[in-house]
């Protein structure tokens, strides 16, 4: 039986999706091809049918995912600062730390990305790139963006990493207010 083409389509968007979902629950080398089949509703052959290699599909994962972020903050300073700061306030919330499926790849997959391949690593660098000049835009310095990024995604990783609700909430808080000063600086032109 023929599938017709959106079929295969759908099933390489599923695969990138809910695998991605599932890489930013568990990491991506703990997933396991099988496991990401699953969740896609897909057979593990048929993940050879869309990517070459767990490779291709870590980097197809990773440009997506990225992607989704890019877009989310782009939206976001399209409503000025009060956008941004709904964004961010976001990003740094016990809700992201403790869901990581469902927010940014950034957090949970740059320590796999540092170890992938070239491909991966080159996906990686064109979404976070995207994201960079994105808020430097918002804040008028690529030093304040790049600023942002880095206190913002080591906030969530080191929330994630801690047992204490309270000291959980002690970094995000600290990141926020950090993260919100970086950005009235960066709108008032200084």
């Amino acid at each position: 039986m023929r599938y017709p083409k959106e079929h295969k389509q759908q099933a390489r968007q599923r695969l990138v999706e809910r695998g991605g979902r599932l890489a930013k629950e568990r990491g991506f080398g703990a997933s396991g091809i099988d496991a990401m089949a699953a969740e896609s509703g897909v057979t593990s052959g048929s993940i050879y049918k869309h990517f070459s290699g767990k490779s291709e599909l870590f980097a197809a994962i990773v440009s997506a995912e990225l992607q989704r972020s890019a877009n989310a903050f782009s939206a976001a300073a399209e409503g000025g600062s009060d956008g941004l700061e709904r964004v961010l306030a976001a990003y740094l919330s016990l809700q992201h730390v403790d869901e990581p499926g469902r927010g940014c790849a950034i957090p949970s997959l740059t320590a796999e990305v540092a170890r992938a391949d070239g491909s991966v690593r080159a996906a990686f660098q064109e979404g976070l790139l995207e994201i960079h000049a994105v808020l430097t835009r918002e804040l008028k310095s690529g030093d304040k963006a790049w600023a942002l990024i880095a206190q913002s995604v080591g906030a969530v990783m080191l929330a994630r990493a801690v047992l204490d609700h309270a000291i959980r909430q002690d970094v995000l808080m600290a990141a926020k207010k950090s993260g919100q000063a970086l950005m009235k600086r960066g709108t008032s032109g200084a």
